[in-house]
């Protein structure tokens, strides 16, 4: 069975969830041991969870176009967004501050604890969406358009094309929302 368009996404979300708890808990520990093999794990580890990052949010913006979501679901849709994109930033921005660092500062590591709460957060609510909403679940008829393309060999251009398509369409419409001060609305549910 093909994998679709918008399945994409939660196949590559574990990369910066699991990597980026390890770059933090590997410096943290190597800050306690003064352990080098630690500190080295910590840099490779926050490169690799950044670089998940990006990709995980890519693919998460192509699969908000292929998805139903409204009413409580789509804030959540936009919470989990707009907060990843936040992470993802922060994340490459920490990738970029460890790569020049021997040892990983207190604030570094700060920040890292913090981004791990965030993540585990928008994780979760990726997840709501998924089991509670139904969002992107065919006979939840979460899925936009009736359909979203196949990922295979003999379609590859077109559902590259699609996939573009996409990206250009969820880039718009995050520009938009935010404009409008859509940040995290259902955060503001109580």
């Amino acid at each position: 069975m093909p994998m679709r368009l918008q399945e994409l996404h939660p196949s590559l979300v574990h990369f910066p969830i699991a990597f980026l708890p390890i770059a933090i808990g590997a410096d943290l520990l190597g800050r306690l041991t003064g352990s080098r093999a630690l500190f080295n794990l910590g840099k490779a580890a926050i490169g690799v969870a950044a670089a998940g990052a990006a990709t995980a949010a890519t693919t998460g913006l192509i699969a908000q176009q292929e998805v139903n979501a409204d009413g409580q679901a789509l804030d959540m849709l936009i919470t989990h967004r707009n907060l990843n994109l936040a992470a993802t930033v922060v994340a490459t921005a920490m990738a970029t501050w460890r790569t020049a660092a021997e040892r990983p500062s207190a604030p570094y590591l700060a920040l890292g604890l913090a981004s791990v709460g965030l993540v585990t957060y928008t994780a979760y609510l990726g997840g709501h969406m998924v089991y509670h909403f139904g969002v992107g679940v065919q006979p939840a008829d979460g899925i936009a358009h009736g359909h979203a393309p196949a990922l295979t060999a003999t379609d590859a251009w077109y559902v590259t094309k699609h996939a573009a398509a996409d990206l250009k369409q969820a880039a718009a419409l995050t520009a938009k929302e935010v404009g409008e001060g859509k940040l995290a609305p259902s955060l503001k549910r109580g």
